[in-house]
């Protein structure tokens, strides 16, 4: 029997979540005892950057929930993402369109609200790229320390991109089809 993508993908995402987000309590609890404001763990930004579209709407209600229920909201949004991802994966296989709404105005203001986010995470990836560039010259940090951190930051760059380059493409190419009149199958 075949295990469908849109319950494998999910599942095993949030198990990613899970021992992304222990792996930076473990960081911060270390790292807690030299330092009193160590940033962002490793760990937590390669989860985000992973899931990126996710960091936003975060960032909006991470003030509104405490500390053990902020950990199981992300990993059930998380788990809705990847889900949502699926069938946009099975919908591009079968229609060759993004699962999208029906609606002609609801598809173009999503469309434009998801470009407008592939947008803002192509700036941040650009910025990143900037800033990867200061710890090469060797000012603010060694060479021996930003070569140890070169594989983290390619990780994070590389998932910026990806979500960047997804979102304008698919959801611009959605967005082109709707103005133009191409309504997509019936999903």
């Amino acid at each position: 029997m075949r295990v469908k993508l849109k319950y494998t993908l999910p599942l095993s995402q949030m198990a990613l979540a899970v021992v992304l987000l222990w792996w930076s309590q473990v960081w911060f609890k270390a790292v807690m005892r030299t330092a009193d404001m160590p940033g962002p763990p490793p760990a937590f930004t390669l989860l985000i950057a992973i899931n990126a579209p996710l960091a936003l709407p975060r960032l909006l209600c991470i003030r509104h929930i405490f500390y053990p229920w902020d950990n199981v909201t992300l990993i059930a949004a998380v788990g809705l993402l990847w889900y949502w991802v699926a069938l946009n994966t099975d919908s591009w296989r079968t229609h060759k369109a993004v699962f999208m709404f029906k609606r002609k105005s609801q598809r173009l203001v999503g469309d434009l609200a998801l470009i407008a986010l592939g947008a803002f995470w192509g700036f941040i990836c650009v910025q990143d790229g900037l800033t990867a560039r200061s710890f090469f010259d060797g000012s603010r940090f060694g060479l021996f320390h930003a070569w140890m951190r070169t594989p983290f930051l390619v990780a994070v760059a590389v998932c910026s991109l990806a979500w960047s380059l997804a979102l304008i493409y698919f959801f611009g190419r959605d967005l082109i089809q709707c103005v133009y009149g191409n309504n997509p199958p019936n999903q």
